[in-house]
């Protein structure tokens, strides 16, 4: 399975799970090389509900977090669905999604053998 399968069937998860929540994607340098980029930015309302821009790597509507490395990432094998805490009440109960490319499967939990936190 390939990183954006993975990735997709972990974001459709997440979005089926809390509709209308705002997420943030989070991979290892690498992973998010292989990611295709929707857009180079976002506009989103700020909490006086003012429109700021955040430039950066777009999929799915979601900012792409890249985790730095020199070598093989910590989390080559996570792709990793997280809602925007502070963007709405149902964000902040929200959870995140790990999806393990060894297996295919997606969690809600942290995967036992992954760092505690990209």
């Amino acid at each position: 399975m390939s990183v954006q399968q993975l990735l997709d069937q972990a974001l459709d998860t997440a979005r089926a799970a809390h509709p209308g929540v705002e997420f943030a994607i989070t991979l290892s340098h690498a992973n998010a090389l292989s990611l295709p980029k929707d857009t180079g930015g976002l506009w989103r309302d700020d909490p006086d509900m003012r429109q700021d821009f955040y430039h950066g790597h777009v999929y799915r509507d979601c900012l792409v977090t890249e985790v730095p490395s020199l070598g093989s990432a910590p989390i080559d094998f996570l792709v990793i669905v997280s809602p925007v805490s502070g963007t709405s009440a149902q964000a902040d109960d929200a959870v995140s999604y790990y999806g393990d490319l060894r297996s295919g499967t997606i969690v809600a939990s942290l995967p036992g053998d992954a760092p505690n936190g990209p």
